[in-house]
């Protein structure tokens, strides 16, 4: 009677009850058909570059659709497992062809190439940068630079077009990593910086293009922490900066994303070692929200930006679910623009990594 009373009760299964011939067999995750995968398309190669700096690429290749495809169906999946069980498939998001309508971007005579930042920490993160690249390739046929700053997981390459992969040597360096391969590289006059989490969503505007330096967003928290002198007093001639900071006549720089000219960039090294000195010491989250303020301090004493047209964008702060982590995506955060009737050229996401 308490048997039946209990049946739906759910109970801890034991393995040795149940016959050989019809127990699960457990597959290790060294034996999983896709791990085996991963580790036979990697690929480990230098390139040569400027300064004897040597740039070691780990590139893993995954196909577009799912794993089951390159193993030609579920009968030769599940023989390439060695038929040791129903392992599941993972689908991989789309590298998908540039458009047709995709242009050269151009503007006053300048070249611009796109440098996009990783970092990956769940297969899911393979989204955000896939959807970036995709979505930059739909309104621009440039150059794109991908930096992956100390992913902790394979990261899915495919067939890139006129892309380069740089795997950072400073790891957790972060948002200044961008400036630091333009200023050694000089891909081109000019560099637009996106997260992975930012997706283009429309073609930018000649007023978004004009001037030396536009920040995608800035933000007015002006905090400097007890930490922000010592990192400002490692740079070259910062007697000025550290008393211009104090003045609070800056804005930061959201994410440290922004548009900028090669030279703007060469001008800050020269002056300040700006990039050189600060890769080396950045390696937390905190550090890096000092770099977003050092750049704001830097452009703003510089007078290459001023508090009416530091940023393309506005103030981060007014952005629609601004900071809102909810496993956001492209298509989501796009109805909510629109909902919101905010005008940008660049969709930001929040995903809490």
């Amino acid at each position: 009677m308490s048997s039946w009373a209990n049946r739906h009760l759910l109970r801890k299964r034991d393995l040795s009850q149940i016959p050989e011939p019809f127990r699960p067999i457990i597959v290790p995750r060294v034996d999983r058909p896709e791990v085996i995968l991963s580790e036979t398309f990697q690929m480990k190669y230098t390139r040569e570059s400027s300064d004897d700096m040597d740039d070691t690429k780990n590139q893993i290749i995954y196909p577009n659709d799912s794993f089951r495809s390159l193993f030609g169906g579920t009968d030769a999946f599940k023989s390439g497992a060695k038929e040791k069980s129903n392992s599941t498939v993972y689908p991989v998001k789309k590298i998908e062809p540039s458009r047709a309508s995709a242009i050269e971007l151009a503007y006053q005579g300048k070249s611009y190439v796109f440098v996009l930042l990783r970092n990956l920490r769940t297969t899911r993160d393979n989204d955000l940068w896939i959807t970036s690249y995709n979505k930059i390739r739909q309104f621009y046929t440039n150059k794109i630079v991908i930096i992956d700053d100390n992913s902790s997981i394979n990261t899915v390459n495919g067939k890139l077009v006129n892309t380069e992969i740089i795997m950072s040597e400073w790891n957790g360096a972060g948002e200044i990593l961008p400036y630091y391969y333009f200023l050694l590289n000089k891909w081109a006059d000019r560099m637009i910086f996106l997260h992975d989490s930012m997706f283009m969503y429309r073609p930018f505007t000649n007023s978004e293009l004009d001037g030396s330096v536009k920040f995608h967003w800035y933000f007015g928290n002006k905090d400097l922490g007890g930490k922000f002198s010592a990192y400002l007093s490692l740079l070259k001639n910062h007697d000025a900066l550290i008393e211009y900071a104090k003045g609070m006549q800056w804005n930061g720089c959201f994410g440290g994303a922004s548009i900028i000219d090669l030279g703007i960039v060469q001008q800050l090294e020269e002056t300040y070692s700006l990039f050189s000195t600060l890769v080396s010491a950045i390696r937390t989250r905190k550090e890096r929200e000092i770099f977003e303020r050092i750049l704001g301090i830097v452009l703003y004493y510089e007078q290459v930006v001023d508090e009416n047209m530091c940023s393309n964008f506005g103030e981060i702060a007014k952005y629609p679910g601004a900071f809102v982590s909810d496993q956001n995506n492209f298509d989501t955060a796009a109805h909510q623009l629109s909902q919101a009737r905010y005008d940008t050229a660049i969709i930001k996401v929040w995903r809490g990594r």
